[in-house]
């Protein structure tokens, strides 16, 4: 399965299965029956983990909506949804104020991912066919998923950003639950990438492969830039996921799922000689591990337009180049 997906993609239509097990959700070795009943265990959890903070933090509720007309009316059609499908009964011992998983929040960082949050998803690209007309409403629903995810995994949090990654899982798959279970699993492998000093690391490894591939592009960016690949630093840290369309960009996010269960691309760049033959490491103050495909496409995308980038005389060109 690993192999099929590197090599051609998950077709659509298998994806709520595929992805299920691509991003840590299902045991390899998990039986037909016992996926099925972690799927009613999943949704059953989801629900109750919304409606926990919801009920613990009612003023985190509501989406603060400025001049926004088109997210004025999704937002009373999402109340209006709610409204429709809320349970006739729910356990009062369950939704306490001191239910256990939510009594440990801290409430000053569940407030500030709140207002990243909030900032982020009218950003969200709602120009994407699955956010036209009544779509709309479904931003409403990556909203909860990434509060929900903010207010029970706060050792993580909420970077700006994440909403690109869990907007492409929830066009995918159209289902909040999975949705959020596979972000979960996404974010337990990667949240690193959205942290200071991983996303340092990145760009230092592409300054160190871009120096070996390619010397002349690397002296003329450090030489106007000063701080080099500076300009890369949103492609590294979103994976591309807000630069490319979006076929092009979950793909990405596939691959990137795959190099966590140990597909190493690197190899490609540490053969530098005839097969059988070994050389010494081109980088040695880079991991192999850490050649990840986010960044030899970073280095792709400034090798492929090299004659371009030589020109720039400015630093602000460069920046200019990396948001086009």
């Amino acid at each position: 399965m690993l192999q099929a997906c590197l090599c051609k993609g998950v077709h659509p239509s298998e994806r709520i299965v595929t992805w299920k097990f691509l991003f840590g959700v299902y045991s390899e070795k998990s039986t037909t029956e016992e996926r099925e009943e972690m799927d009613l265990q999943m949704a059953s959890q989801y629900q109750w983990m919304k409606r926990a903070w919801k009920r613990r933090f009612p003023w985190a509720t509501d989406i603060k909506v400025h001049s926004d007309l088109e997210l004025s009316l999704a937002l009373q059609k999402y109340k209006d949804q709610e409204r429709e499908f809320e349970p006739a009964k729910e356990s009062a011992e369950i939704y306490t104020e001191h239910s256990l998983p939510l009594q440990y929040v801290n409430e000053e960082l569940f407030r500030k991912a709140l207002q990243d949050i909030d900032a982020d998803i009218p950003r969200t690209d709602r120009h994407r066919t699955f956010f036209q007309r009544e779509g709309l409403v479904k931003l409403l629903y990556l909203r909860d998923i990434l509060v929900t995810y903010a207010a029970f995994h706060q050792d993580i949090g909420y970077c700006q950003g994440m909403n690109d990654f869990a907007s492409h899982f929830l066009e995918s798959l159209d289902n909040e639950t999975d949705t959020f279970w596979c972000f979960v699993g996404y974010m337990r492998r990667s949240a690193w990438r959205f942290t200071t000093m991983g996303v340092r690391r990145k760009i230092q490894i592409c300054e160190e492969i871009l120096k070996h591939v390619d010397p002349e592009l690397y002296y003329h960016i450090e030489s106007v830039t000063k701080e080099k690949l500076i300009f890369c630093l949103r492609w590294l840290m979103l994976c591309f996921q807000r630069d490319l369309d979006t076929p092009d960009a979950i793909r990405v996010l596939e691959i990137s799922a795959l190099e966590a269960e140990k597909i190493h691309f690197a190899a490609l760049i540490w053969l530098t000689r005839r097969e059988g033959e070994e050389t010494p490491d081109p980088f040695p103050s880079v991991e192999r591990d850490e050649i990840t495909f986010e960044v030899l496409l970073c280095i792709a995308v400034l090798i492929q337009n090299r004659k371009q980038l030589l020109k720039y005389q400015d630093i602000n060109d460069f920046f200019l180049f990396a948001q086009r």
